[in-house]
């Protein structure tokens, strides 16, 4: 088609279209060429700056981030037995969480988890102001009114440094379970202590019964299966039932055989003082018969299962001698057999 302007010029409008088709496909193509080289030479540069992760690294950080989440049916390793309607508080350091649970027939269920305050020091407690919180199985003995206002509501104390942070060399005092106001700003950090808010500590002040209710702190929580859990408490509960039946035997070779040769007790004595002693005492008794109930069977996770931490009320008679004592059993796996290591008493 051929058009006539004004100025008498003639445009062919047809020429026109088709020339500037085919510069734009040119164009385009040019742009794409340039583009794909660009991406080309970012991808390179990229995988030269951020090197690509083994695959066995990214498959074990996986496992990390799934480490502490509780799987379906799993229950903490830490935990092989609570005595029905008892409660027990797990205290995970990395999380910053403090679990309450409850013991129901023929299961531990989870109940709640409150937000809670560890040591600036994220290390296991060593030495006194270290600004580190503990890691092992500890039990609430007493509590605590009348504190500063920065305590909050009071403070449940730990039995910190228990028989085996003694055994490590373990120095450091007051170690509590403790809140903190709530029209104060919530600390960054505690000095060692396990800290939640008031409302929080006054919800738990209606469940916990001191020196029963077990506060376990872990880094990070791990999970077993109910079975194997129940095949460790009918393990210990032979244990138990072994050692009782030993005693009250009047067998004192029998009954010294469930303790280690690095036993000590709560008055001090070692092995061979404990032996002298039960050799003297044993001759002068006609019977003994005892007692036992089971609060609560626990594993510190450090010690990798080997250690085993025995809660038990114990009532004990003989022709001239009776006595009720809450003791805790600290027993060591050695050569594939229990032996007991401690015997501490609590306070009555």
């Amino acid at each position: 088609m051929k058009i006539d302007h004004e100025d008498g010029k003639r445009i062919e409008t047809g020429s026109v279209k088709e020339d500037y088709r085919k510069s734009y496909r040119v164009f385009l193509i040019l742009f794409l060429i340039s583009f794909t080289i660009n991406l080309i030479f970012l991808a390179s540069y990229l995988e030269k700056s951020i090197p690509r992760r083994p695959l066995l690294k990214e498959k074990k950080e996986a496992r990390d981030e799934q480490k502490g989440k509780r799987p379906e049916g799993g229950v903490p390793t830490a935990v092989v037995h609570l005595k029905q309607q008892e409660y027990l508080l797990l205290c995970e350091k990395n999380s910053k969480t403090l679990h309450l649970f409850h013991s129901e027939p023929n299961r531990l269920s989870f109940i709640k988890s409150y937000p809670c305050i560890v040591g600036s020091n994220h290390v296991d407690k060593k030495e006194a102001g270290d600004l580190a919180t503990p890691i092992g199985v500890y039990f609430l003995t007493s509590f605590l009114s009348g504190l500063p206002e920065k305590y909050g509501a009071g403070a449940f104390s730990l039995n910190y440094p228990n028989f085996l942070d003694q055994k490590e060399g373990k120095k450091g005092y007051g170690i509590w379970l403790h809140g903190f106001p709530n029209h104060m700003e919530r600390p960054l950090s505690s000095e060692g202590c396990v800290v939640v808010k008031d409302d929080d500590l006054k919800e738990l002040m209606r469940l916990i019964k001191i020196g029963d209710t077990p506060l376990v702190i872990v880094d990070t929580l791990q999970y077993q299966s109910p079975e194997n859990q129940g095949d460790v408490f009918q393990n210990l509960m032979q244990f138990l039932e072994d050692w009782k039946r030993a005693w009250e035997s009047l067998d004192t070779r029998e009954y010294l055989s469930y303790y280690s040769r690095d036993f000590v007790n709560s008055e001090g004595m070692n092995y061979e003082r404990f032996k002298a002693h039960k050799e003297r005492v044993n001759q002068s008794k006609r019977f003994i018969k005892l007692h036992i109930e089971n609060k609560s069977f626990l594993f510190s996770q450090k010690n990798g299962g080997h250690i085993a931490v025995l809660r038990i009320d114990q009532d004990y008679i003989s022709d001239n001698f009776k006595s009720f004592t809450r003791k805790i059993l600290y027993l060591r796996e050695e050569q594939g057999r229990w032996k007991i290591i401690g015997d501490v008493a609590l306070g009555s």
